[in-house]
């Protein structure tokens, strides 16, 4: 690890979704996992338990200080189910842990990461792939559903990036003071 890459904190950063979760682990500026847990195929009063067993299992590989997310409304809408309940969740591990918790809107994530907050998904991933290179390979598929899937992959990075931004601490040459 970089000698400036010890003062920042390991990011665990999740675009959370009961149907797919996108996530993503930033250790420093190294990208170090990102990937989508699908939830499809676990039945619906599973799903929570599975999303716990799973972020567990995170919190033992990288040992995040920070879980960062995007902004869930506390209101459930016809559309999003059980999304609220999934927000609690995280908030009560994040607490448990001890972790730093924030989150962010996503059109403010899209501002901070591709400079426009209206921009779409596949901005946003083409931006993404310009900083990660090895993430072009889930940038365009042959279905729209592959698409929408790695899409949660990359706001999930999104996420951490604009995080990172957020909290980055001055350089030498801009000391504040």
């Amino acid at each position: 690890m970089a000698k400036s890459d010890k003062k920042l904190d390991t990011i665990l950063a999740l675009d959370p979704g009961l149907r797919d979760l996108g996530y993503a682990v930033l250790a420093g500026r190294r990208l170090v996992d990102a990937n989508v847990l699908s939830l499809r195929s676990v039945p619906r009063g599973r799903r929570l338990g599975r999303v716990q067993e799973f972020l567990l299992t995170q919190f033992r590989a990288h040992r995040p200080r920070t879980l960062v997310l995007e902004h869930i409304p506390k209101r459930p809408l016809d559309t999003l189910g059980g999304l609220p309940a999934l927000g609690r969740l995280l908030g009560r591990l994040a607490r448990k842990r001890r972790l730093k918790l924030a989150t962010y809107s996503a059109r403010t994530v899209r501002g901070s990461v591709v400079g426009d907050g209206w921009a779409g998904k596949r901005e946003v991933a083409q931006s993404i792939v310009g900083k990660f290179p090895h993430l072009r390979v889930h940038l365009t598929h042959d279905r729209k559903w592959k698409e929408r899937h790695w899409q949660n992959m990359f706001d999930a990075v999104a996420l951490a990036l604009h995080h990172r931004a957020v909290i980055k601490p001055p350089s030498r040459s801009r000391k504040s003071g």
